[in-house]
């Protein structure tokens, strides 16, 4: 049977061809770890669908969200198969005090990482989320690689920036939706550079309304069994 961890996701890993992301809001923060477990129980006692490999929880540091990532490798990696695959897994998100959001489903498109990391590698201590529409004309995939040419003109291609770890952007099917999940040292650090470099990067990419997102934290994963 599929068992929690204590393991951070492997977000680059090869297997994996598509993630079903989801963001619950609003939540209290009295309730969000009683919640967090709820939702870590019900996968692990619930039915797994083929293709499934990995489900992954996070709280967010300010108590009133919570964030599902989960892992597939399967042919047909269409959002609507994967909400129907999921539905029996979806935590009921209003019974447990939550506004539910909408799973939407991405492929990762770019990892980046600093040209030198520590060694040993700290483990991950936040995970900044955000999510982005496109607008303009612009396609996901050129946005992306047009923030990702602008901080190289700006800052320089090592992104030797404290704490840092990896941005991994992902891009929906239709190029029309961008999901930024980033993974950093510590909260401290991700705010120093959210401030410094990433809101006026959204300004300048005609991004500043949608804003940086929010900061979570590792809950547990949940793996297929076998």
């Amino acid at each position: 049977m599929p068992t929690a961890s204590d393991v951070r996701p492997s977000i680059g890993r090869p297997d994996v061809t598509t993630a079903l992301v989801e963001e619950a809001v609003l939540g209290d923060p009295a309730r969000v770890e009683a919640a967090a477990a709820a939702v870590v129980a019900h996968w692990e006692s619930a039915a797994w669908p083929t293709g499934l490999l990995s489900l992954t929880l996070f709280t967010g540091t300010d108590g009133t969200s919570l964030l599902t990532y989960a892992q597939w490798s399967t042919a047909d990696g269409s959002e609507e198969a994967l909400r129907t695959a999921y539905a029996t897994l979806r935590p009921d998100w209003r019974t447990l005090g939550f506004e539910p959001g909408e799973p939407r489903a991405f492929a990762l498109y770019r990892r980046v990482q600093p040209t030198e990391l520590p060694d040993p590698l700290p483990p991950v201590g936040c995970y900044p989320a955000a999510f982005f529409s496109m607008n303009g004309g612009d396609t996901a995939r050129s946005w992306t690689d047009g923030l990702l040419g602008t901080e190289e003109k700006t800052v320089g291609e090592d992104r030797s920036y404290p704490g840092a770890i990896a941005a991994n952007f992902h891009v929906s099917a239709d190029d029309s939706g961008i999901f930024l999940l980033s993974e950093w040292a510590s909260e401290a650090e991700a705010l120093v550079h959210i401030k410094a470099e990433i809101e006026p990067l959204l300004e300048y990419m005609g991004q500043a309304e949608a804003g940086a997102g929010r900061r979570y934290g590792f809950h547990a994963s949940v793996s297929a069994a076998g």
